[in-house]
C-alpha cells in the first residue's frame, strides 16, 4: 500500500474533522494517531496535521520537534478554514511553523496529494541525511583523495546496486586535462571511457560532463552515438547504461564520477537525483581534503615563517625562546644552558660598500660557519641584522651547576665554543673577487646561573655583547653590574628625547684663528647639554646614543638653525666670522639631504659661503656614493667642506683628490707630538704639503702650547684651534674674546 509504514499524527480540536482525516488517510494505508503533547508525541511521526487552535497551543512543542529533527524535514500541515485565515497569518506560518497550509473544506484528492507531497519531502530529506552522514563519515575517515574516491565507489556498488563506479580527476599538468582513474567498484580501469581518442577535444560521457558541467546520462550504450572508441571495452565490462556526473570543487582540479549499470535505461530521474546528491557530497569531500591539505601546507609555511629566518634558514629568536622555555619546563634544575649573543663587527661598512646582496651572502656563509662549530644538540639562530644567538645545552652529572669559586663548568664549555666561533669567522670571506675580514663580539649568559627566564638570559647576553663591543673585546660574560648600565642607558635615551623636545641643548663656540696674527676668523659650533636637573652630559656620552636612536637628523637641524641665528646676530653687529658645524652621516644621504641643509641655512638668514661643513673620514665610509653626491651638491651651493680629524682614518689620495674639499683639519694626535717629539713633525709637514698641492686650507686642532703654535707657524700652517686661545664658550664670551683683541 502507498502509505505503508508511514505515521501521521493529528491534532485538531473538531472530532468530526479528526474522524474524517482518519478515514480518508487510513484508506490510503497511512497510520493515523492522535497527537499527545505528553511523552513521545511527534518524535515518531512523519507528518503532523494541526488546526489553528492546536497550533497556538502546541507551538512550543512543534518548534522543539523541528529543532530535534534538523536537518531532516519535519513537515506540518495546517488545516484552516478560508474565512478565518488572513494572508498575513498564512505568510507568517508558512515556511516557519507549517510546511503547507490547506484550506477546508477540501476534496479527498487534494488532501491526499498534499499529504503525499509532504511525506515525499520527508523521505527525500531522510535519504539525503542518511547519504550525507554516510559520506561525511567516509570524508572524516579518509585522508587522501584516492581513498575517498575508492570508498565512494564501494558505497555506490554495494549499497546502491550499480555494476561499476569510478572517479576521474583532470590532470592539471597536461595541456588538455586527462582523466585519471583513481577509484573503481569492481577493480577495473575504466579511464578509457573518459578521454578522447586524439587528445585534442573532449569526447565520451566523462568528457562531455566535464565540458558542460552537467550530468550526462547514456541510457543505451550499445546504440549511443559518439561512443565508438569505447564500445568494445564497455561491452566487455557488461555495461548497458552509464551516467557521468561532473565534480567541480572550489579548490584544485575538476573531476567526474562515472556510474555504470548492467541494464539499459538504468538511471531514472529519482536515481539520477540521488547520484547527483552523492556527487555533491563527494565534491564537498574533495574540497575538504584539498582545503585540509592546503591548511597543512600553510601551517607548515606559517611555522617556518614564525620560527625560521628566511635569509639564513636558521631558527629565529622565537624558536630559540620556545626551546629554552621547554628546557626549563622539563628540568628539575639539573639541566643548564649557555646563551651566546654574537654581533659581527663593522658589518654595516661591508654592507654599504658591497651592497645588500653581498651582505646577505656573507650572513649566509657566517651562519654556516657558526653551525659547523656546534656540537650535536646545540642550537644557533639569527636574532636579526648581523646578530646571532647560540645556545649550548649541557646536562652535567653533577647537579651543582656552579662550583664554589664561581667558575662554572658550563662557562668553560661556552668559552671554548666562543673561541671556535671567533676562529671560524676570522677566516676571510671571498666576495666579488675580494677577501673581506670580519671580527665578532660575543656576550655570554648562563641559564640558570644568571637567571631562570630565557628572555632575561638572552637580554643579559645581549648586554654582555654590547660591553664586549664597547671595550673592544671578543668575549665578555654577563655580570649583574651590566643591568645597571643598561638602566642608565635607557634613562639616557628617555632624557635625550625629552631634551630634544624641550630644547635643553645649547651651542658653545670654539674659536678658529690665524696662527700668525691671532685674529679670529671663525668658530666651530659644539653641542652642549645640561639636563633639567642641572647635570652636564658630555657629547662623548650622548652623541653615540643619539646616533643609535637616529636622532642626529633632527638634532643636526636644530644645530644648523641655532648657529644660523647666531651668525645673523653677529653679522648685524659687525662681527664677521665663519661658522663650522659637524655633520652626521644621516645628514649626508644624497641630493635631497644636501638641499635640506641649504634650505635651512638660507631660511634662517645666512648664506652658504659663511659656513664650513665638517665631516669625518668615518662618515665617508658609510654609504659613500650617497655622501659624495651630497658633498658635491653642497659644494656647488657655495658651502666650504672640511675633513675633520684627518690622519686617523683611511682616506686615499685618489679619493681626496676627487672630493670637493676646501679644508683639512689635522687631528690633535699629531699636534701633540710637536712638543719635543721629532717623529710628529714629518707627519704634519706631509699633511701640509699634501694640502698645498691640492689647494686646500689646513686647520690644526688641539693647539695647547705656544711651542706647538710656533712650530705649526714655522711649518706653514695658517689656521689653528685649541685651548691655547680658548675652549668652547657661550656666544657672549666669544664677543668678549674678540673685544680683548687677543694676539700672539
Amino acid at each position: 500500500m502507498i502509505g505503508s509504514g508511514l505515521r501521521i499524527e493529528v491534532a485538531v480540536g473538531n472530532a468530526s474533522d479528526h474522524e474524517l482525516l482518519a478515514r480518508s488517510l487510513g484508506a490510503e494505508g497511512y497510520a493515523i494517531e492522535g497527537f499527545d503533547v505528553e511523552g513521545t508525541a511527534g518524535r515518531e511521526a512523519d507528518l503532523l496535521i494541526v488546526d489553528p487552535p492546536s497550533l497556538d497551543r502546541l507551538r512550543r512543542r512543534i518548534d522543539q520537534l523541528h529543532a530535534e529533527a534538523s536537518p531532516v524535514v519535519f513537515p506540518v500541515l495546517l488545516l484552516t478554514k478560508s474565512e478565518l485565515t488572513s494572508p498575513t497569518q498564512i505568510s507568517r506560518e508558512l515556511g516557519t511553523t507549517a510546511a503547507d497550509i490547506l484550506r477546508i473544506p477540501t476534496t479527498r484528492a487534494e488532501l491526499g496529494a498534499r499529504v503525499r507531497n509532504l511525506l515525499r519531502l520527508r523521505q527525500l530529506s531522510l535519504q539525503q541525511f542518511h547519504e550525507y552522514n554516510l559520506v561525511r563519515e567516509v570524508t572524516r575517515q579518509e585522508t587522501t583523495e584516492l581513498g575517498l574516491a575508492k570508498t565512494v565507489c564501494r558505497i555506490i556498488t554495494r549499497f546502491k546496486g550499480h555494476a561499476a563506479a569510478w572517479v576521474g580527476i583532470a590532470d592539471p599538468d597536461q595541456p588538455l586535462p586527462k582523466i585519471l582513474a583513481i577509484g573503481t567498484g569492481i577493480g577495473i580501469d575504466a579511464s578509457g571511457a573518459a578521454w578522447n581518442e586524439d587528445g585534442a577535444t573532449w569526447q565520451g560521457p566523462a568528457g562531455w560532463a566535464l565540458d558542460s558541467g552537467e550530468a550526462q546520462v547514456v541510457a543505451e550504450l550499445a546504440t549511443s552515438a559518439g561512443l565508438a572508441p569505447w564500445r568494445a571495452q564497455l561491452r566487455d565490462l557488461g555495461l548497458e547504461s552509464m551516467v557521468a556526473l561532473p565534480l567541480r570543487p572550489q579548490h584544485g582540479a575538476a573531476g567526474v564520477l562515472m556510474v555504470g549499470a548492467c541494464r539499459p535505461g538504468g538511471f531514472g530521474p529519482d536515481e539520477r537525483r540521488l547520484l547527483e546528491r552523492l556527487s555533491t557530497h563527494l565534491t564537498f569531500g574533495l574540497d575538504k581534503l584539498r582545503m585540509q591539505g592546503e591548511r597543512e601546507r600553510q601551517q607548515q609555511e606559517i611555522h617556518k615563517l614564525a620560527f625560521r629566518d628566511p635569509l639564513t634558514d636558521l631558527p629565529n629568536r622565537r624558536f630559540l625562546l620556545h626551546q629554552l622555555n621547554q628546557l626549563m619546563a622539563g628540568t628539575d634544575g639539573g639541566q643548564q644552558a649557555a646563551v651566546l649573543f654574537l654581533d659581527l663587527n663593522d658589518f654595516k661598512l661591508v654592507n654599504d660598500a658591497l651592497g645588500h646582496a653581498a651582505g646577505d651572502q656573507i650572513l649566509r656563509r657566517a651562519a654556516r660557519r657558526i653551525q659547523h662549530t656546534l656540537r650535536d644538540g646545540d642550537l644557533v639562530g639569527r636574532q636579526g641584522g648581523d646578530e646571532f644567538i647560540v645556545v649550548l645545552i649541557d646536562d652535567p652529572r653533577d647537579p651543582q651547576a656552579c662550583e664554589e669559586d664561581g667558575v662554572c663548568r658550563l662557562a668553560a664549555g661556552a668559552e671554548a665554543l666562543a673561541s671556535r666561533i671567533v676562529k671560524a669567522l676570522e677566516q676571510p670571506f671571498a666576495i666579488q673577487g675580494h677577501r673581506h675580514h670580519l671580527s665578532v663580539s660575543i656576550g655570554i649568559s648562563l641559564l640558570p646561573c644568571c637567571g631562570t627566564v630565557p628572555e632575561v638570559v638572552i637580554d643579559q647576553a645581549d648586554m654582555a655583547m654590547y660591553q664586549a663591543k664597547k671595550q673592544g673585546h671578543q668575549l665578555v660574560f654577563y655580570s649583574p653590574g651590566m643591568e645597571q648600565q643598561r638602566l642608565q642607558r635607557l634613562s639616557l635615551e628617555s632624557r635625550l628625547y625629552h631634551a630634544l623636545e624641550c630644547e635643553e641643548f645649547q651651542l658653545h663656540y670654539q674659536p678658529i684663528w690665524e696662527i700668525g696674527s691671532g685674529r679670529l676668523i671663525g668658530v666651530e659650533a659644539l653641542l652642549r647639554w645640561t639636563d633639567a636637573e642641572g647635570n652636564r652630559i658630555s657629547p662623548g656620552e650622548f652623541i653615540p646614543v643619539a646616533e643609535d636612536l637616529r636622532l642626529m637628523g633632527p638634532l643636526g637641524d636644530w644645530v644648523l638653525k641655532t648657529a644660523a641665528r647666531q651668525l645673523v646676530d653677529w653679522r648685524a653687529r659687525g662681527i664677521t666670522l665663519s661658522m663650522a658645524v659637524n655633520l652626521s652621516v644621516s645628514q649626508l644621504q644624497g641630493r635631497q639631504a644636501a638641499e635640506r641643509i641649504r634650505d635651512l641655512v638660507v631660511a634662517n638668514g645666512t648664506h652658504p659661503e659663511w659656513w664650513h661643513l665638517e665631516l669625518t673620514e668615518e662618515t665617508l665610509m658609510h654609504d659613500p656614493e650617497e655622501v659624495e653626491e651630497a658633498m658635491n651638491v653642497l659644494s656647488d651651493c657655495g658651502f666650504h667642506l672640511a675633513l675633520d680629524d684627518f690622519g686617523r682614518g683611511y682616506s686615499s689620495l685618489a679619493r681626496l683628490q676627487s672630493m670637493p674639499l676646501d679644508i683639512l683639519k689635522i687631528d690633535k694626535l699629531f699636534v701633540d707630538r710637536l712638543d719635543g717629539d721629532a717623529a710628529g713633525e714629518p707627519i704634519v709637514q706631509a699633511i701640509l704639503d699634501l694640502a698645498r698641492h691640492l689647494s686646500i686650507q689646513v686647520v690644526a686642532e688641539g693647539i695647547e702650547t705656544s711651542a706647538q703654535r710656533d712650530r705649526l707657524s714655522a711649518l706653514g700652517c695658517h689656521w689653528g684651534q685649541g685651548f691655547l686661545v680658548s675652549g668652547a664658550r657661550p656666544a657672549d664670551e666669544i664677543e668678549q674674546l674678540i673685544e680683548t683683541e687677543w694676539s700672539s
